[in-house]
């Protein structure tokens, strides 16, 4: 298998390629270039697929391709330092390349149905778009240090941008895009600042090896380093979190989560690769890509559970009241992927990439049956005017099931092994320590409202009769649509087997195959096994009773909960003229439907506070700071004026200006120095 590797660059090199394709000679092309982005996709899978089997074979691949730039100036630790593009595949980033060149693959053939189904113009540039997604995120993936990810990281958040804001001719697709771009890049500016401060201090922002600024952190810690005036564990707390300020941003964790339920005014398409692979998943994969160095802080991982588990909760709420199917599974995205985010948290490295390969199916799969949803309903999307569906388009209905089931959490669709993991791995750091344990229970109170809102979407949707003309009379969809559907539709049922630890710990059988994958056991670079992982972490677990007991009291609880909203919404809402039932929430009630007034709060802060602030800033340095500046040019301008008087250019005044001076100094000597 070393021959696989070689040709590593390409899997990020084909989207590329019909990125320019697309762009260049999409509008002669057939299908507008849609063919070109497949097939660039179709050889990223393969691809990445050959990369999953050499690493299977015991193999890794750490090249360094170019060297951008190298400084002497050495920081806190290290020599010096230099700033490269490299490549980086290992179980994790192989994995992950697999997830997002499937998930693109699919999405390229979803859209030759919907796409065509809207009798949409601009399909080069839309196709070039997917492609340059697909490029930059792939790109990431296998970055081998941090500043070459943050770039991608960026070209992910153009890419967003640009696809979100699509349909520019519209009002409120231009303005979701340039919210997206503004709350992520507010995000990134600390993620920037936190990428100098690694490299100012341990001189390297690779990942990998020895010289990694996880190994330099390590070291730093243990031989009880000062770096720029903090102890070295405090230092890298403090740089941890400010990478993390990017990671809240694309993966929308609050509090920037407001601005993906407004990118559903993107095509569906775009969304099901946003939420399921590219622009979402990359927040959370850094963190998982950054696990060493976040597991020497045990503060900065508590802090991650935390916010993990309340976004978990409190997008959780606000799915329950939507109407719109795609606005309903947006908050769905940002609740499951503050359960990645938990799982992470409390040292759930597993757990939590476990539940981010499974979200990107499972999640893809909802996104693109809420398409084809969309092209059976003639472009309605609000679900009260939907309901019927079910006998009308089966394969439809029972893939867009498959991923309810697995999104609720629902035995044995995948989303239950994966979510019940990390629900257990926090129960069990938590019986410890008293923050985690309240991440763990929003987390465990999520999961009924998970179960509710994703019901209450199946039901209005496909059940009961048709409440609108388009729902009698649906639009049929073909063969690239339903294709698609099925294959996630299949995946979203069997993916859990990947890693089943509830089982396995309770019969005593290897059937952690993930684990074991992620665990090195399959080859990995030194300093980044799940192993070395573990072995820093600062937390003691414990069980209730024993293990065994411990998982079938967390597993069950979570059950009961996911069962419970679930048959809450089949009361409510699987009878033939469902009702809206809003008014039970009573004073609630609007507050969750104005999103509990997060838009109207930023939008205050930026008027109210920010605004007033940088115009007394700019008053301040317009009168003082220039003032001042502009007071001694002035006085300086003023007193050269008069200066220059004397310098006429005519002999016979400087003759008399030098004698009248002698004379003058005459006076004086004559006074004051006695002569007289």
């Amino acid at each position: 298998m070393e021959g696989a590797f070689s040709y590593a660059p390409a899997i990020a090199a084909f989207p590329l390629a019909a990125f320019v394709v697309a762009l260049t000679f999409g509008k002669w092309m057939p299908r507008k270039g849609a063919i070109a982005g497949i097939a660039a996709t179709a050889g990223s899978l393969l691809f990445s697929l050959w990369m999953l089997a050499a690493v299977a074979s015991g193999e890794v691949y750490h090249e360094t391709l170019y060297e951008w730039t190298a400084g002497e100036a050495a920081g806190e630790v290290g020599d010096g330092i230099e700033f490269t593009f490299g490549i980086l595949i290992d179980p994790l980033s192989a994995l992950m390349l697999v997830i997002v060149s499937l998930v693109a693959f699919l999405v390229h053939i979803f859209s030759l149905g919907y796409m065509n189904a809207e009798g949409e113009t601009g399909l080069p540039r839309y196709y070039a778009g997917l492609g340059l997604f697909t490029f930059s995120m792939l790109a990431f993936v296998y970055a081998d240090n941090l500043l070459m990810a943050f770039m991608f990281f960026e070209l992910v958040g153009l890419c967003s941008y640009l696809l979100i804001g699509f349909w520019f001719r519209t009002r409120s697709a231009p303005s979701a895009a340039k919210k997206a771009f503004l709350v992520t890049r507010f995000g990134d500016y600390f993620f920037l600042i936190g990428v100098v401060a690694i490299a100012a201090t341990f001189g390297t922002v690779a990942f990998a090896g020895d010289d990694s600024f996880v190994a330099a952190a390590e070291t730093a810690i243990a031989d009880g380093d000062t770096l720029f005036g903090f102890d070295a564990q405090t230092w890298v707390t403090i740089t941890g979190l400010l990478v993390l300020g990017g990671v809240l941003g694309k993966s929308a964790q609050f509090p920037f989560h407001t601005w993906l339920p407004d990118a559903m005014e993107g095509p569906t398409t775009v969304s099901a690769l946003i939420h399921a692979a590219t622009m979402v998943a990359a927040g959370v994969y850094l963190v998982a890509r950054m696990f060493g160095y976040y597991a020497l802080s045990p503060t900065a991982l508590a802090i991650i559970a935390f916010v993990g588990g309340f976004t978990a909760l409190f997008a959780a709420t606000m799915g329950v009241v939507k109407d719109d199917i795609k606005q309903v599974l947006a908050y769905s995205t940002i609740s499951q992927y503050g359960y990645m985010m938990l799982g992470l948290g409390v040292g759930g490295y597993v757990a939590g990439v476990f539940h981010l390969m499974n979200h990107a199916f499972f999640k893809a799969l909802l996104f693109l049956g809420a398409g084809a949803v969309i092209i059976l309903m003639h472009h309605e999307q609000d679900m009260w005017k939907m309901g019927g569906l079910k006998e009308k388009a089966p394969v439809t209905y029972y893939t867009f099931l498959a991923g309810a089931l697995a999104l609720a959490g629902i035995i044995p669709f995948s989303g239950f092994w994966s979510k019940d993991e990390i629900l257990y791995d926090a129960l069990i750091v938590g019986l410890n320590e008293p923050v985690i344990m309240a991440a763990y229970a929003m987390g465990l109170v999520a999961v009924f409202f998970t179960g509710f809102y994703t019901f209450r979407m199946v039901f209005l949707t496909f059940h009961g009769e048709p409440r609108s003309e388009a729902a009698e009379d649906p639009h049929p969809v073909g063969w690239a649509v339903k294709v698609p559907l099925l294959t996630l539709g299949v995946l979203a049922l069997v993916a859990g087997v990947a890693n089943l630890a509830p089982v396995a710990k309770i019969l005593g059988v290897d059937i952690v195959f993930l684990e074991h994958w992620l665990d090195g056991e399959y080859g990995a670079v030194e300093g980044l096994t799940y192993s070395a992982y573990g072995e820093l972490l600062a937390y003691e677990t414990g069980v209730i009773g024993s293990e065994q007991l411990t998982i079938l009291v967390a597993a069950g609880l979570s059950l009961l909960l996911a069962f419970s909203g679930a048959g809450l919404a089949w009361k409510l809402y699987n009878v033939p003229e469902p009702v809206a039932h809003k008014e039970r929430l009573g004073s609630a009630r609007r507050t969750i439907e104005n999103n509990y007034y997060q838009d109207e709060y930023q939008v205050w802060l930026a008027r109210g506070f920010t605004l007033p602030l940088s115009r007394a800033a700019d008053r301040f340095d317009q009168t003082v700071i220039d003032g001042s500046v502009n007071g001694i040019s002035t006085a300086s301008l003023f007193g050269s004026s008069w200066v220059k008087r004397l310098q006429t250019g005519i002999v016979t005044n400087y003759a008399a200006l030098i004698v009248a001076g002698f004379i003058a100094l005459l006076v004086f000597l004559g006074v004051y120095g006695g002569w007289f």
